[in-house]
């Protein structure tokens, strides 16, 4: 597979903005995947816009990243609310590459635009800026909300963005792999890690947040740590578990608890996330047919 990186700024026409010039942009995108068919090599756009965008994208039959998805986990467990994120699940393209974390941030404007108004955004980003987030804005007046909401990322660790809180940051991750998708998972996030705040007042930049260098022996002391060893259990659960393979469901379920299934013959794994308390439990069918339960 290859990542065509900021593929929106391929297409240059005069007099627009210049950024996924349609149909423009599908010509090329049919060119490259032409070439790329004829070595078996996926392709994976990178695009950062407005939802429509990237399920055109989505549409054409390409893989795309989930930039929604890791902002609605994020709400959920913040809010105590689960129905926005139930909905989204219902309806997502499953053709997707998911992360909670990454070099940048969780991104809110373009890629929540038409889905988000700027006072329900500004009830997620304001503990995370409590918690030692910095933002990147928006620049140009003219994509700023009209009350002036001009929030483009929020960058913190995942881990320090839920008051590194384990079962709210392990709830976050089982929800990850639970949806349909190809999850990632940021060398930051594999290890729990916190704010960076030292080299953020070094660099005077705000990337730099969640970009730590760890050392040797730091890494030795963060995988013994009880937030990674259960992160490397669903990990190990949701590579080896056969029902992944199946068929999804999302299940009905009072609004601050999401459930989630997944089904292929006599394998089956349901995930249980209570808001109220950050605390979610997997439950499967083994090989002899015994139902597991266990926290994550």
């Amino acid at each position: 597979m290859v990542r065509l990186d900021a593929i929106g700024y391929v297409v240059k026409k005069i007099g627009t903005s210049c950024f996924f010039m349609e149909p423009e942009i599908y010509g090329f995108l049919d060119w490259i995947r032409s070439l790329a068919d004829s070595f078996g090599i996926e392709l994976l756009p990178e695009l950062h816009a407005h939802p429509t965008t990237q399920l055109n994208l989505s549409g054409h039959g390409y893989w795309i990243y989930d930039f929604i998805l890791r902002y609605m986990i994020l709400e959920a467990l913040l809010l105590k609310k689960g129905g926005k994120l139930k909905r989204y699940l219902a309806v997502r393209p499953h053709q997707q590459f998911t992360m909670l974390d990454c070099h940048d941030g969780i991104p809110v404007k373009s890629d929540l635009d038409g889905l988000y108004g700027s006072d329900e955004a500004r009830k997620v980003v304001q503990p995370c800026v409590e918690r030692g987030a910095n933002l990147s804005l928006v620049l140009s007046p003219t994509h700023k909300d009209a009350d002036g909401f001009d929030v483009h990322q929020i960058r913190c660790s995942y881990y320090s963005f839920l008051d590194r809180n384990d079962d709210a940051y392990l709830s976050a991750r089982a929800l990850q792999f639970f949806v349909p998708c190809i999850p990632q998972v940021y060398y930051v996030g594999l290890l729990a890690g916190e704010n960076d705040t030292e080299a953020l007042q070094r660099t005077g930049e705000g990337r730099e947040v969640n970009r730590h260098n760890y050392r040797l022996e730091e890494i030795s002391v963060r995988v013994r740590t009880e937030a990674v060893r259960r992160l490397v259990r669903i990990i190990r659960f949701r590579n080896e578990y056969p029902a992944f393979n199946g068929v999804f469901q999302v299940m009905d379920s009072e609004e601050g608890v999401i459930r989630l299934r997944w089904q292929i013959g006599g394998a089956i794994c349901t995930l249980t996330a209570d808001l109220w308390t950050s605390r979610s439990e997997i439950e499967y069918v083994d090989e002899a047919g015994g139902l597991v339960r266990y926290r994550v």
